[in-house]
């Protein structure tokens, strides 16, 4: 949930795509609001289609299925030529080329859809067939996690995947989703202010006249408040990930998420269940979010200061620690509700 803090109230409107709850707000007339809103629906479905692992015939999917050079779409290669770099940035932590793990690991299908057939059958029945072609399939050589497994041919969009990949593109596509659709509404559509929210990754927008957005940041405990707050800005993106939201029972009954370490090519062995990150754009919110989550506490600090990175970081632990890395200076005017127990400064 989110909102304005001024009189008058942003129109909202809601669907689902992505696997995912998408909210989006606009300070615009109702004609113009419900037509942008239209406009976002069908971008969402649109990239959902054609990224999505689920969808039997998407652009993802024939990718993954290539042998040899294969001609992409303008948006497929824009978003490979970002994952690209954020394996350079993130030192292999963001990799793509985890789909075999996250089948391995149980996440075969839609999320919605691994609780409602858990009951039918069991897990193991379900996952053996799986298990043994994956492990005969990453056998060999340890994977190198720390590369792009893909080659672009630079003015093309020809793609050459390396042999056995497999890509899943679901680490950054919403935020990039966001992003981009956020970018195109103020510059096509003049909308005002505005936020896009999907499952977390959020970009916002406004102008002098329409002051600061507050931003939820929900506990990943139920049960304790004192742990949430809120995030306040008038222009930017946050984005939160963690390994709460998406959990599921693995073969041995040991509860597994969606956050592959490429280390291992496991779910990630992690003391932190929920990481928000505040900057300018949503995908790059939402890689170091994730990268934050996979690595823990002591390796995500030493990461962000090897990067000399700008950008407000804060995230929970198993043990209910609250840490935080950013400008200590704005640190309660844009983060109210958050006492954090351990805090960073910036590296100048």
């Amino acid at each position: 949930m989110s909102r304005t803090e001024q009189a008058v109230r942003p129109l909202r409107f809601y669907f689902h795509a992505m696997n995912t709850k998408v909210e989006v707000q606009f300070l615009a007339d109702r004609e113009q609001a419900e037509h942008a809103a239209s406009l976002v629906k069908n971008w969402f479905e649109t990239q959902e289609q054609r990224f999505s692992r689920f969808v039997a015939d998407s652009e993802l999917n024939r990718l993954n299925e290539s042998q040899g050079w294969i001609s992409v779409s303008a948006a497929m290669d824009e978003v490979l030529s970002l994952a690209y770099g954020y394996i350079g940035q993130t030192e292999g932590i963001f990799q793509p080329g985890i789909m075999k793990a996250l089948r391995s690991s149980g996440y075969d299908t839609s999320f919605e859809k691994i609780h409602q057939r858990a009951s039918q059958r069991p897990l193991l029945e379900r996952l053996l067939p799986i298990l043994k072609s994956e492990a005969a399939g990453m056998k060999g050589d340890p994977y190198d996690y720390s590369r792009p497994s893909w080659i672009q041919r630079e003015g093309s969009r020809m793609v050459h995947l390396d042999p056995g990949t497999e890509l899943d593109l679901g680490g950054i596509v919403k935020g990039w989703a966001v992003e981009r659709i956020a970018d195109w509404l103020q510059k096509r559509m003049n909308i005002p202010a505005g936020m896009i929210n999907a499952g977390g990754d959020i970009q916002v927008w406004g102008t002098t006249d329409h002051p600061q957005w507050t931003l939820e940041v929900t506990s990943p405990f139920p049960q304790m408040q004192d742990v949430s707050g809120t995030v306040r800005l008038q222009r930017g993106a946050v984005a939160t990930s963690g390994i709460t939201r998406r959990q599921w029972q693995d073969d041995k009954g040991y509860t597994a998420h969606h956050l592959i370490d490429p280390r291992t090519m496991k779910p990630a062995d992690t003391d932190i269940l929920q990481c928000t990150v505040v900057g300018q754009h949503a995908s790059q919110c939402e890689i170091i979010a994730k990268t934050v989550s996979i690595l823990g506490s002591a390796e995500a600090v030493n990461w962000l200061n090897r990067h000399y990175d700008r950008h407000d970081v804060l995230w929970i632990t198993r043990e209910a620690n609250v840490y935080f890395r950013g400008n200590p200076s704005t640190l309660a005017e844009c983060w109210p509700g958050f006492d954090p127990d351990h805090r960073f400064s910036l590296i100048e």
